[in-house]
């Protein structure tokens, strides 16, 4: 039996058990001023079926019952872990009994007889202890409740929580570190942080797990690779043997006894996967600056890479060339055929054209069945014509589009920097010019920028 400890607002419950009638009636008339909820017993079988019926903050207990010792009585309260104190009240003067009473688990002793002040200050003390001792329980659970949340949630928690010493070495990395990168925290504790970070990304890593700063000027998302367990796999991309993680940290220190500025201890951090993140965020540049079907650089993208090489060829003192090609007789296909069998017929020619070119070249897709391409650093014009002659051969072999032989060809429309223009757009238009120039001479052809063409 364990009967909970009143709340701060409940009255304090008194139970006092004694075989004189003239004494109980005496103490329960005396205590009854002092606003205490008062029970009365008058043997010791009446005062256990008081205590197993309702829970007593105070018992007032003769050791001297006539049915039973009042030790019995004792006895029975720490059997059944009742939640109360007790006061021994009796007329034997000799010592041992207090002694064998107090050593029972009584928590004082009054003597027969005794004084109201006497038995006030015995009531007092003893319900101030039990108020202290129950703040204590209350203030030590409440701190364990703390502490159970806080580990909870630090386990629960979806990102890599840790510390480490002042050396490196960690003193705790939560249970995520398993989920995250395959090590028991067991194998962490104690071993360097090096251990988990990308070899490549060892400075940064110094700066954050280094960190000594607190408040605002600590460190904060700092992006770094942390390498898996050697034998261990992520769930979401099996390949990888590595994550993205944003980390941040901060300083710990402990105030020194002596003047002078806190001792720093080690460092406290919180690193988050963000490798999903950065992979969507990849996916999506990628789609802003290529094109759909033939995963070929799109307008951006070629704008870009052509005023790069136009500023690179102003330092060499070199020449490039910048092509437009336009597909003759794919219309055709298209309604002959239908869109799908046009998009293969796209992907086919994506393949030929980039078999043409240099690694550094820029092959586009300008929209429908445009192309552009960029050729830096050239020798001379030659350059370019070959490559449009290499493009016009490839173009002009039959293409298999499903057992339907198709045969197509190009316009390509040329124009050198800086002969024809030192600006994208320049370059582009006068390209796009020389390109209309050889759809008006037939088709089939490639032709470099000439005045005349305007």
């Amino acid at each position: 039996m364990h009967l909970p400890v009143p709340a701060a607002n409940q009255s304090t419950k008194l139970l006092l058990v004694d075989d004189e009638p003239r004494m109980l009636s005496s103490l329960q008339h005396l205590l009854s001023h002092r606003h205490f909820d008062i029970d009365t017993a008058s043997s010791g079988a009446e005062a256990l079926a008081c205590l197993s019926s309702t829970r007593y903050d105070l018992i007032l207990l003769d050791l001297s019952l006539e049915d039973m010792d009042g030790q019995h009585v004792i006895d029975f309260i720490n059997t059944h872990r009742i939640e109360t104190d007790v006061i021994v009240v009796s007329g034997n003067m000799r010592i041992d009994a207090a002694i064998g009473a107090l050593r029972g688990g009584a928590h004082d002793f009054l003597r027969k007889p005794f004084s109201q002040h006497d038995l006030f200050k015995t009531i007092d003390h003893v319900l101030t202890q039990r108020r202290l001792r129950q703040t204590n329980r209350d203030i030590a659970y409440q701190l364990e409740l703390s502490e159970r949340t806080y580990r909870y949630m630090v386990d629960a928690s979806p990102d890599l929580i840790y510390m480490v010493e002042p050396e490196g070495r960690f003193t705790f990395v939560n249970d995520r570190a398993c989920q995250m990168l395959g090590y028991d925290r067991r194998e962490l504790i104690g071993k360097h942080y090096s251990i988990l970070v990308h070899e490549e990304d060892f400075a940064r890593a110094r700066y954050a797990f280094n960190e000594r700063r607190s408040g605002d000027r600590a460190s904060r998302d700092v992006e770094l690779r942390m390498t898996l367990r050697p034998d261990a796999t992520r769930a979401d991309n099996p390949g990888e043997t590595s994550l993205i993680v944003s980390l941040n940290a901060v300083g710990m220190h402990q105030d020194q006894v002596e003047q002078g500025a806190p001792r720093y201890i080690g460092t406290y951090g919180i690193a988050r996967d963000i490798t999903a993140r950065k992979q969507a965020e990849a996916v999506i540049l990628h789609q802003a600056y290529h094109d759909v079907l033939t995963n070929l650089p799109n307008r951006l993208l070629f704008r870009d890479r052509l005023g790069q090489a136009i500023l690179q060829s102003r330092r060499n003192g070199t020449e490039l060339a910048a092509m437009f090609i336009d597909l003759d007789r794919f219309k055709q296909v298209n309604d002959t055929l239908g869109h799908d069998k046009g998009d293969e017929l796209l992907l086919q020619v994506t393949a030929r054209l980039k078999s043409c070119l240099r690694k550094g070249d820029t092959l586009a897709r300008q929209g429908g069945d445009e192309f552009t391409v960029v050729l830096p650093d050239l020798h001379s014009r030659d350059d370019a014509r070959l490559v449009a002659g290499k493009f016009l051969e490839c173009l002009n072999m039959p293409f298999d589009l499903g057992g339907n032989e198709v045969v197509i060809s190009a316009s390509i429309g040329i124009a050198v920097f800086p002969h024809d223009g030192d600006t994208i757009d320049t370059l582009m238009r006068r390209a796009d010019v020389a390109m209309y120039y050889i759809k008006g001479q037939g088709k089939n052809g490639q032709a470099f920028y000439v005045d005349t063409m305007e």
